[in-house]
């Protein structure tokens, strides 16, 4: 019984940030289980020398990636237009990139500069695999396929996990989460987990061992107004009275629990608060482009790096809305719009900082996208293609392969679902390898990853340094 107490009050440690932070409260995503148990690290991460962090975007619904980057090649075009109909965007709406080998939706003005300049990259043709599959696998073989492969929540939860050979639900822990618990020790101090959402709950970060902390991105975090001793002297004697009641010294499970969570969420609100409070603004910003205003906490936090004692942190962002069933057309000049300004203002930041090269962003989204029409819009489809950004990025490139957009063509399952050329392991993994891990760790974060020809280690050259 002992035994089963213990272990009950160190899974309740874990979840003791959560409390008082944030807009929710909670980043908790997932369930924890055996599967996904905590990690032992083959690799040392406790004397890391520099500052490494990694901030992924995650579109919400399924992004239309075909629209936003398309193959410039004559030929390609051309499949490319026959297959999507009235989708398809002419080329006096694409911007060519400097060699014409690849044409940015015209609303990305800004981020085609960056690919320019070599500081993004294009991953082409990236999803959710449990091994690489044909089309004929994907008819034949159905263990071979991801579960609910087309389903919002289940792709959402498998591509944030990354471990799809196993059912959804089953795997604890985020592929963020699994890195973090690897790195935490990279932290000096440990005061806080490496990890932070500025979207609420979701699969990305949970770790087994670190737990998340989700911050208001407009306000940060919420201190309790009685209890704050900055913003009126009396509320200083009642602190003082609660931290005398939170060490009286107790032998009930539920009330340790209680004074620890309600401790380290006050502490760790203080802490936050007092670097996001010091840190520069970054403004002006449009408050009602929600990826912005979530970005701009992100540069925040990322500016105050020292006083908190990081060397590595992993951030969640995340919008909705490209979920694009009818009047895609329309709906994507507003989400590329606000995707182009959060992104470049964002790298902007970090430019003004001198950390752009220690700050790699990179996209992912639930599924890409059919090449054919759904009334209006299009459909759940499979594989998509990726952004990563950043100034160690080696960008201006194509990485991966332009699909087969015929329809019915080599890649096509059916209504113009594409099959993934490259999977999220590969794609996570070589995130992965620029913060610092080893290949053996990686082969532990991504444990399909062994599935996939070797290359994941830095993903075919993404990555300077």
């Amino acid at each position: 019984m002992n035994r089963k107490l213990n272990n009950r009050r160190n899974f309740l440690k874990r979840s003791a940030h959560m409390a008082l932070l944030g807009a929710t409260g909670s980043a908790v995503g997932g369930k924890m289980s055996l599967i996904g148990s905590a990690l032992a690290a083959q690799g040392d991460y406790t004397n890391l020398p520099d500052y490494k962090a990694l901030v992924c975007v995650f579109h919400y619904g399924g992004a239309d990636s075909f629209n936003m980057f398309v193959p410039g090649e004559p030929s390609l075009f051309d499949q490319y237009t026959g297959s999507r109909g009235d989708l398809a965007l002419s080329r006096n709406q694409l911007l060519p990139d400097a060699t014409g080998s690849v044409l940015f939706n015209n609303n990305l003005g800004a981020l085609r500069d960056y690919y320019d300049a070599g500081n993004l990259a294009i991953v082409r043709n990236v999803g959710n695999l449990i091994e690489p599959v044909s089309p004929a696998q994907f008819i034949n073989n159905p263990e071979l396929i991801p579960a609910d492969l087309f389903a919002h929540n289940s792709q959402q939860e498998q591509v944030q996990k990354s471990w799809s050979s196993r059912p959804v639900g089953l795997v604890g822990a985020g592929w963020g989460g699994r890195m973090a618990d690897l790195l935490m020790e990279a932290n000096s101090g440990n005061a806080l987990p490496p990890t932070f959402s500025m979207a609420n709950s979701n699969f990305f970060l949970p770790g087994s061992r670190s737990t998340p902390i989700s911050i208001n991105a407009l306000n940060g975090p919420r201190l309790l107004p009685r209890l704050d001793r900055n913003s009126r002297s009396s509320n200083t004697d009642r602190d003082s009275t609660m931290s005398q009641l939170l060490d009286l010294p107790t032998n009930n499970l539920l009330e340790d629990f209680a004074g620890e969570s309600f401790r380290n969420a006050r502490d760790s609100s203080r802490i936050l608060s007092s670097t996001i409070s010091g840190s520069p603004d970054f403004g002006p910003f449009d408050t009602t482009n929600r990826l912005e205003t979530q970005l701009r906490m992100v540069a925040r936090m990322i500016a105050g790096r020292e006083q908190l004692g990081m060397r590595r942190q992993i951030f969640f962002v995340g919008a909705g809305g490209w979920d694009t069933h009818d009047n895609q057309t329309g709906r994507l000049i507003g989400l590329t719009s606000g995707l182009n300004a959060a992104l470049a203002n964002f790298q902007q930041a970090l430019a003004t900082m001198g950390v752009e090269n220690e700050v790699t962003t990179f996209t992912a989204s639930d599924f890409g996208r059919t090449l054919t029409i759904n009334r209006d819009g299009s459909d759940h489809g499979w594989g998509g293609h990726y952004m990563v950004m950043g100034g160690a990025v080696n960008g201006g490139r194509l990485y991966g392969n332009w699909p087969d957009y015929v329809l019915g063509g080599r890649d096509d399952i059916g209504k113009g679902r594409l099959v993934p050329e490259m999977s999220v392991n590969q794609y996570g993994a070589a995130m992965g390898s620029w913060m610092g891990l080893s290949n053996a760790d990686l082969l532990d974060v991504f444990p399909d990853l062994n599935r996939f020809e070797t290359g994941w280690q830095n993903q075919y050259g993404l990555f300077s340094g």
